[in-house]
């Protein structure tokens, strides 16, 4: 008799422990998939700005070719001010190389996205950040005549 009670025991303790390892598992891979969602969602958001500012130095350099001496265009943009419930940064990377767009959540600088624009840094200068919380961010194309320089605003 008690080696019975032993044996309930023990295949109540195992039940117990699986599903204990299962719930476990299923809360991993629920933060895994929200934390992709997110790098998901940030990367479509830097492929459209880097989309932007190419048209933007396509554009320029149009009107540089036709004979333009000063530029000033502004293209304001349209963010979710939250992705997954979470605010987000954009910023501008220089490397030796290139430009690049960087999107970081706001309360967990671990979970970010990097995109490269392919720019070459010594034809153009491109900085600023923009905050996902901002109302307005714009991005600014200015042509002086001798130097473009590309901004991200608040």
């Amino acid at each position: 008799m008690p080696s019975e009670y032993i044996m309930y025991l023990s295949i109540l303790l195992v039940g117990t422990l699986a599903i204990a390892g299962i719930a476990v598992t299923m809360i991993a891979i629920n933060n895994t998939m929200e934390e992709t969602a997110l790098k998901t969602n940030m990367e479509n958001i830097l492929q459209n700005m880097a989309e932007t500012i190419h048209n933007l130095l396509n554009e320029g350099q149009n009107q540089i070719n036709l004979g333009a001496i000063s530029i000033n265009m502004q293209r304001p943009l349209t963010l979710p001010q939250e992705i997954q419930n979470e605010a987000y940064e954009i910023e501008v990377v220089s490397s030796e190389n290139t430009y690049s767009l960087k999107a970081t959540v706001i309360k967990n600088e671990d979970i970010f996205v990097t995109v490269s624009l392919f720019i070459d840094p010594s034809v153009l200068t491109i900085s600023g950040t923009i905050s996902s919380l901002n109302s307005s961010p714009t991005i600014i194309y200015v042509y002086d005549g001798a130097d473009i320089n590309i901004s991200l605003v608040d």
